[in-house]
């Protein structure tokens, strides 16, 4: 069973969402803020959110957005869960194994991506766990396989790629709160900078938005590890003004706050040829992730995050600086399967050689 936890900080700071709200505790929080100690890193006064280990049935920063989005599944009825992700993606993972723990099936479409030993696992992994996992190939077809499980499956909730709709990002609004108590306690100095690799930008959007109510002048820095068409300042600003219009509405109340409030830049220097495509530096942040988190790094996220940390750190040496773990730490508790047990579409993911 997962342990329940206290109220989330998101419903002191505003009563009235605990009435209007779906929600049920899924994680385990608040999750601990370390010193980063890393002579990769190249200096001092850097700091890590262990978001790695926010839950004990699996980590990383999709898992706070499920506190609302299954418990919204649940209030409307639904009986299955429909999400899209890349071949070694940790959102469909995560609504694998969140999803079939609170009974939804769980159908999924996954598009292609560069063939990684991550890769290779996430796709057991998937199965193992019950989902229902099908090949989408390109974005297109993707798309449309999509769009027919959904209209296949029963009484079903759509859950967008990335998991970044307005409710999910209050997930991220209420873990920079979490950390504001933090902050308070005396736990980790006020971040002057917040590091966190960007895909769809749920997490750094919602983490602007909280820092905003805090009255922060902390700067968040996403570490873009897709397509510029996807992750930009255009549609992460989108994405803050979404979650601010949204969280009024419910709360009942103005925040006294503009979008331009919520302080975000985008670091772009570790993408390379695009999302999932290992770059020599990725390959080389991947012994440091497994430093620091205790499990092996992979490209996509992890390693380009860590690249961009060194990069924001060296280029702000007197600024404090937190980095936001978003990779789990937690191994999921499936049985071992082999490529037989995958649907014969993925048959040439298990063969040839992999990148990394």
């Amino acid at each position: 069973m997962i342990p329940e936890r206290r109220d989330p900080p998101l419903f002191d700071e505003f009563p009235r969402l605990r009435s209007v709200l779906p929600w049920r505790p899924i994680v385990r929080a608040p999750t601990p803020v370390e010193p980063c100690v890393s002579p990769w890193i190249g200096r001092d006064g850097v700091f890590h959110k262990r978001d790695d280990r926010v839950s004990p049935v699996y980590g990383g920063n999709k898992i706070r957005r499920f506190e609302f989005l299954l418990a919204d599944a649940e209030r409307k009825g639904a009986r299955s869960l429909v999400t899209v992700g890349g071949l070694a993606s940790t959102q469909v993972m995560a609504t694998i194994l969140l999803g079939r723990r609170f009974g939804f099936a769980v159908h999924t479409v996954l598009f292609d991506q560069t063939v990684t030993s991550f890769a290779r696992s996430a796709v057991l992994t998937d199965v193992a766990a019950g989902g229902h996992v099908i090949r989408g190939g390109g974005y297109v077809a993707t798309a449309v396989r999509a769009f027919l499980a959904h209209r296949r499956a029963e009484r079903p909730y759509l859950i967008l790629p990335g998991a970044s709709s307005p409710l999910a990002c209050l997930g991220y609004v209420d873990a920079m709160l979490e950390l504001g108590e933090q902050v308070r306690r005396g736990e980790v100095p006020r971040p002057d900078v917040i590091v966190v690799p960007a895909g769809s930008g749920g997490t750094l959007a919602g983490l602007a938005v909280g820092a905003a109510i805090l009255r922060w002048p902390t700067v968040l820095i996403g570490v873009r590890i897709t397509e510029l068409v996807a992750c930009n300042r255009a549609t992460v600003r989108l994405r803050i003004r979404a979650t601010m219009r949204f969280l009024e509405k419910h709360a009942g109340r103005s925040l006294g706050l503009r979008s331009g409030d919520a302080r975000f830049s985008l670091f772009h220097g570790a993408i390379g040829k695009g999302y999932g495509h290992p770059t020599p530096d990725a390959i080389a942040a991947m012994p440091e992730v497994e430093r620091l988190t205790g499990v092996p790094g992979e490209v996509t996220y992890s390693g380009k995050g860590l690249v961009g940390l060194r990069a924001v750190a060296c280029a702000r040496p007197r600024e404090t600086v937190l980095y936001w773990h978003t990779l789990s730490s937690v191994r999921p508790d499936v049985p071992a399967i082999g490529p037989d047990a995958v649907d014969p579409a993925f048959a040439d993911v298990f063969t040839g050689p992999v990148a990394v």
